[in-house]
């Protein structure tokens, strides 16, 4: 029998185990009809010339936070940030905290806030029609910056 180690399957996490809060003015809500959530962190690189090598090398400069989730359209707090946003000249921020704890998994628990994020793209704001569809909508934008108050742990494995 070989010693070599493998990834045990439940340390898959799976993201139905995940809970999302927006924090919006003050208030906290809790996003339990968000469907899915992504977190991105998109990072810019420029290229460096060298003398005395062919490869062209690479330094990373900045880095996009941005957001996108799919929500059931059973709440209007998107609205309301566009409504003050239409009103006053002015985009209200919120902050989003994601977590995930897949208690199948070794790794505990994982938490990231979201601080200062403004919606980018369409809001829906209203959406009528024959069939028995859901009324959803995509919500995005950008983060002006992240923490991470809950980390998982590596495996044992690693």
């Amino acid at each position: 029998m070989s010693n070599t180690k493998i990834m045990a399957t439940n340390d898959a996490p799976v993201a139905k185990f995940a809970e999302v809060f927006v924090t919006l003015d003050g208030k906290r809500y809790a996003m339990l009809m968000c469907k899915n959530f992504e977190g991105k962190a998109s990072i810019s690189n420029q290229d460096v010339p060298r003398m005395g090598s062919i490869i062209m090398g690479k330094k990373p400069t900045t880095v996009e936070l941005s957001f996108s989730m799919t929500i059931y359209k059973c709440t209007e707090i998107f609205d309301d940030v566009l409504d003050t946003f239409i009103k006053t000249g002015v985009m209200p921020t919120m902050d989003i905290q994601t977590s995930n704890e897949d208690p199948a998994t070794s790794m505990g628990r994982t938490t990231k806030v979201y601080n200062d994020c403004v919606l980018d793209g369409d809001v829906l704001l209203s959406l009528a029609g024959s069939e028995d569809d859901f009324i959803e909508q995509e919500i995005s934008g950008f983060a002006g910056g992240f923490t991470r108050p809950e980390k998982y742990k590596n495996p044992a494995y690693m």
